[in-house]
């Protein structure tokens, strides 16, 4: 059983940090009800197919016309039934629909509504389109450097879909162990832009402490001894020395003690003062040899690591030893698909991969039979009018 067993969840969000949200909670257990345009759909069935198999498993999927009265009743309904309500349109669309919080509410005043939008339901920004690149530029972290004597360069990840994904996670399992102890249902305004914001705040340094001036921007993460290296067969390495016995063992395992009295390079802050200079150092001490050597010669002395391609990561024998990489059978592709799971290991109740990411529309009937309760005739109905294929 998941710790989530017996909690509903209607979930009217696509493509990435809505979807990766309700994976999330649908992995610890809760019935997820997928509800999606009739015809269309989530776009990222055909804009981003290989994201979509990534975080729709264990969804159920209901295609509807939510502009027909038919499909309103029905989302009001099942909304009357359900514990967590979670929408990813922009301000006003959700009330344009009928779907809106304050409409929700009158149905079951205990329910959870989850707003996930780009900048939030309030704010001089509210009604603008965005796009990760978008909220990741407004909030300072595309002027962060990630490696030395390099310009700030954009993350292949989606930073701020996946950050919102997973503040919308902890704040909906905070609003239910609230319902639990008080019986108030509540809103939750996810604003992809603020959760960007919070995790930058990582990076404010001396901005963050100094209330009357503002210093000069520092970024004291950036040091050539935590950086990405070419090797000698044209391979990489990740480097990750920040502590100084991980430097004293780097220095001492590849035969060079120099450096450890070099007065240039004998502090941290040294260190970091003079990065580009011992960045070269680096550079060429691990052009001299091949990668497999490097991480044979430092692995049990100081953080390093390979880059792996995705391909690599994929048969990575650490992450298969945490069973991080497992596989399902999705019945209309005929074939078996990689699925990556739930990262946390939880010992009395473990989320588990319990069904395939779920074609369009595939448990329409069987949520309108087995939810709320229609007969066919009244199936049969919905279907001649349009609200359901």
């Amino acid at each position: 059983m998941g710790v989530l067993d017996n909690i509903k969840i209607l979930d009217f969000t696509r493509l990435l940090p809505g979807p990766f949200c309700t994976l999330l909670l649908a992995d610890l257990g809760a019935n997820v009800i997928k509800v999606e345009e009739k015809g269309r759909g989530d776009y990222a069935r055909e804009m981003l197919p290989g994201a979509y198999y990534s975080v729709n498993r264990n969804k159920r999927s209901l295609a509807i016309d939510l502009k027909k009265d038919g499909g309103k009743e029905i989302i009001k309904d099942l909304a009357a039934k359900s514990d967590v309500l979670v929408e990813g349109f922009r301000p006003g669309v959700a009330c344009r629909l009928g779907i809106d919080y304050n409409t929700i509410v009158e149905h079951n005043p205990e329910v959870i509504y989850c707003s996930l939008s780009g900048y939030g339901q309030y704010g001089p920004y509210k009604l603008d389109p965005g796009h990760d690149i978008n909220y990741l530029s407004l909030t300072g972290v595309m002027s962060i450097p990630g490696q030395v004597g390099l310009p700030p360069a954009r993350s292949g990840l989606p930073v701020g879909d996946l950050a919102a994904a997973m503040y919308a996670v902890v704040s909906i399992l905070a609003a239910l162990y609230h319902r639990r102890e008080s019986g108030e249902g509540q809103f939750i305004d996810i604003s992809i832009t603020d959760c960007v914001f919070s995790w930058a705040s990582t990076r404010f340094g001396g901005m963050g402490l100094e209330l009357n001036e503002e210093p000069e921007q520092v970024f004291d993460h950036i040091r050539a001894t935590n950086d990405i290296f070419t090797t000698g067969d044209g391979k990489k390495i990740a480097l990750g020395i920040i502590e100084e016995p991980f430097w004293e063992n780097f220095c001492k395992v590849i035969g060079r003690p120099d450096l450890l009295e070099d007065e240039k390079f004998k502090s941290d802050s040294l260190r970091c003062q003079n990065s580009l200079s011992l960045h070269k150092i680096l550079t060429d001490i691990f052009l001299s040899n091949t990668r497999d050597y490097w991480l044979d010669l430092l692995s049990k002395n100081v953080p390093v690591s390979t880059i792996n391609s995705i391909k690599e990561a994929l048969s990575d024998p650490h992450l298969s030893a945490r069973n991080m990489i497992q596989r399902i059978k999705v019945p209309y592709l005929n074939k078996e698909i990689i699925q990556v799971p739930f990262a946390g290991k939880l010992s009395k109740t473990p989320p588990d991969i319990r069904q395939a990411p779920p074609t369009l529309g595939q448990h329409t009937e069987e949520i309108l039979t087995k939810e709320l309760g229609l007969t066919p005739l009244e199936i049969k109905n919905l279907r001649q009018n349009g609200v359901i294929d």
